[in-house]
């Protein structure tokens, strides 16, 4: 017999949607999207509805059990999502349960209770008398009496700190005063006041090349059709303003949207942007992101599911928003790497973002000064609509780059690491109040710690690689897996005292630089530095109101930033990145040299930017210098081309894991040769070879690499290969899709 039945992804083992029934009372109020509770097996576990229809259940080859309650009684996720959810199972490899647990976060399954504050009012107004004798027996809650009184208005306790607490206390137990629990306001990065040398995005007249990209924009829209839009535009040239110009068509529809940014330190910058350039109350401004507090992270996502948000800015879990009527998603700097999850489900945040897109029949608008291959390459094929800003919106020009051949610099007697050309140009901008960034991609004090007598390199028990040194801490740390180790006073293996430190990091760098300009302010931007909450945000207001006069920093500082006083940039060494064993290497190298680049002479004094580097003459300096990304795409496409790399494939990567190395590497060939007999053509198999970093959390890695123009066609063999490595429970298979960390 039928009867009204749920279709529900769990949160379970069972990697398949289950049957429910729904019981009495809730025929009415289930509906798709909704988090419920259902039996699991012996226990209980959360569930998605994703389906409602009426079946017979005993043709179910599984016992239907009935749905137990609903958390929360709104729909958490719209069709879109669900749909998604689906498409990254499929297109990823990836279980729903990982799924389920990276797109709804803990505190809404948790369903972790509202902050609730304590608000004060006056309840009961008194009688000329009754005021008379408060004011002579009690003077204190007489002035707080009238306070409230002419006020006419709630306060929180913290509002009336002029105010006793025993007064309060005394006026409330009297009935006078009432007391009210409201739900906290959680605007996070509230900073009404916008910077001078910020632009507020109002009334900006957009240059000739913005009003083409911004009308590109308006067109897709009023279609309401999917589309994606690259926007390349070089650093300066207010890429954000054709983002604003969308955003506010958008908000006229009725929109939705959602802003991507590839780190979280990205966001405070971002939201200032958007609440000054948008006329639009700051709670349906949201932030979303990993650093958000428990209660931050549930307040954001029920304004976003139950509409009160209109824009969400985050990072790359922000792709997964469960705004109402998403009408566009905008990934800005969407060629960084950081939009890939490193781990599972290793997604990555750009291209599902054009798929959630092509869903909800919304825009998709990707900018960069520097766009990828595989962006640039869809363009040039016309799947994606290609707009380009060539001229920065101040009438500025791109700073002047000088390379400085490091060989001379220490051959001609100096042992250091800032060139003389630097040093000069560092104490000319000083002189005349300007800033200056330095830019150093390596954290730590030394790279590699090692003792002259024996060559022993201090490297990590646990993985294979070198430990850095970090001086303050005076410790080893593995930036791996994160093992520390006090620096050793002699060496471990033969005893000698002759320890050396060798490398560079950005505490060395940052040590060098203070002996060298003793009467400046400096200071380091790195992840070490910006381990809390605030942290990134204070260090950059501190540099956007002349605080620090030079900015050391790792890749973090080269993303979106704009200082108008910085005219002066010098990227200490882009050496160690080059020759990596990554096809993607001469590509990031391109981007970070201009990135960086593009942080000078933003405003009305001119920048210039130092490249020191032992390799002058390479052709990647060379074309970083003359800005030429039309001759490095060229490049870069004839070899990919030859060595059949993406944007001409697909690459999925095997990696194979586990204690024991023999076992892993024989049942890793196992598989490997099955996997090969299945190919028949299909796709091409390159490996199998101990992954580059062979040794992670004392477990050894070999990686097999697959090629083909369809993921697809590839991950159904795999899944059948799988049956080679069923018994062993201790080996583990990752798939990585799209993978863009070859190590």
């Amino acid at each position: 017999m039928e009867c009204l039945c749920a279709e529900v992804l769990t949160f379970g083992t069972f990697d398949e949607p289950l049957l429910y029934t729904i019981p009495r009372g809730l025929e009415n109020v289930l509906t798709n999207g909704m988090l419920v509770r259902v039996p699991f097996g012996r226990t209980k576990t959360l569930g998605i509805i994703i389906n409602i229809c009426y079946i017979d259940p005993s043709m179910s080859s599984f016992q239907v059990k009935e749905i137990l309650n609903i958390e929360h009684d709104i729909p958490l996720l719209g069709s879109d999502l669900i749909k998604l959810i689906f498409w990254m199972h499929k297109y990823y490899a990836v279980s729903y349960r990982s799924l389920l647990e990276t797109v709804i976060p803990l505190a809404i399954r948790k369903n972790t209770k509202f902050k609730l504050v304590t608000k004060l009012s006056l309840i009961k107004i008194l009688s000329d008398e009754d005021r008379k004798t408060l004011e002579v027996r009690s003077p204190k809650q007489y002035l707080l009496y009238e306070f409230l009184l002419k006020s006419n208005r709630t306060f929180g306790k913290a509002e009336l700190k002029n105010f006793s607490v025993a007064a309060i206390n005394s006026l409330i137990d009297k009935g006078i005063v009432g007391e009210l629990f409201e739900r906290a306001d959680c605007i996070v990065y509230d900073d009404p006041i916008p910077s001078e040398s910020e632009n507020n995005g109002k009334n900006v007249i957009l240059t000739t090349e913005q009003q083409d990209a911004a009308a590109g924009i308006a067109k897709s829209l009023v279609k309401g059709e999917f589309c994606t839009h690259l926007i390349h535009g070089i650093t300066g040239s207010g890429k954000t303003e054709v983002y604003l110009h969308a955003i506010k068509n958008v908000l006229e529809m009725g929109g939705d949207i959602v802003y991507l940014v590839p780190e979280l330190t990205l966001t405070p910058q971002t939201v200032r942007r958007i609440r000054h350039g948008i006329d639009l109350p700051a709670a349906q401004v949201v932030v979303w992101h990993s650093g958000l507090s428990e209660g931050e992270r549930r307040n954001a996502w029920l304004a976003m599911a139950n509409g009160e948000a209109k824009i969400v800015i985050g990072a790359r879990s922000a792709v997964f928003a469960p705004l109402k009527n998403t009408k566009i998603i905008i990934v800005d700097e969407e060629h960084e790497t950081t939009y890939k999850q490193a781990e599972t489900p290793r997604y990555h945040a750009r291209d599902v973002a054009v798929y959630r897109a092509k869903l909800c029949n919304a825009i998709c608008v990707l900018g960069s000064a520097t766009p990828s291959i595989e962006s640039l390459f869809n363009a040039s094929l016309r799947k994606y609509k290609l707009n380009v800003l060539k001229n920065r919106i101040d009438g500025s020009t791109l700073p002047t780059i000088e390379v400085v051949n490091m060989r001379y610099e220490y051959s001609s007697g100096s042992k250091n690491i800032i060139s003389s050309r630097l040093h000069e140009l560092i104490e000319n901008r000083l002189e005349n109040h300007e800033q200056i960034i330095l830019f150093l991609n390596k954290r730590g004090y030394a790279s590699v710690v090692f003792c002259k007598n024996c060559n022993y390199v201090a490297t990590c028990p646990h993985c294979s690689t070198s430990m850095t040194y970090h001086k303050q801490q005076n410790t080893l740390r593995c930036h791996i897996c994160n093992y520390i180790e006090n620096l050793p006073t002699k060496c471990p293996k033969c005893g000698g005292y002759d320890i050396f430190q060798s490398g560079i990091g950005t505490q060395k760098l940052i040590s060098v630089v203070t002996s060298l300009f003793p009467l400046a302010k400096v200071e380091r931007l790195d992840s070490d530095t910006t381990m809390t909450k605030d942290s990134f945000y204070n260090i950059l207001n501190r540099f956007r109101d002349g605080k620090i006069d030079i900015l050391v920093g790792t890749q973090m500082i080269s993303k979106g930033l704009d200082f108008p006083n910085v005219s002066l940039v010098g990227i200490i060494d882009i050496d160690n990145a080059m020759n990596f064993p990554d096809f993607r290497s001469n590509e990031r190298i391109f981007q970070s040299i201009i990135q960086v680049s593009g942080r000078a002479g933003r405003g009305n004094k001119p920048g210039i930017v130092i490249i020191q580097t032992h390799f002058p003459s390479s052709d990647l300096i060379k074309l970083a210098v003359q800005n030429d990304i039309e001759a490095f795409l060229k490049n870069e496409l004839v070899s990919r081309s030859e060595f059949f790399y993406p944007p001409f494939s697909h690459i999925i990567r095997l990696i194979f894991s586990g204690k024991n190395e023999v076992k892993t590497e024989f049942l890793a060939k196992n598989f490997c040769d099955d996997l090969r007999k299945q190919s028949q053509g299909l796709f091409e198999l390159r490996g199998l070879a101990p992954a580059v970093i062979f040794k992670v959390k004392d477990r050894f890695r070999f990686s097999l690499m697959c090629f083909s123009k369809n993921t697809a066609i590839v991950l159904e063999k795999i899944h059948k290969s799988k049956e080679v490595l069923k018994k062993a429970k201790d080996i583990t298979l990752t798939i990585d899709v799209d993978p863009i960390d070859m190590m």
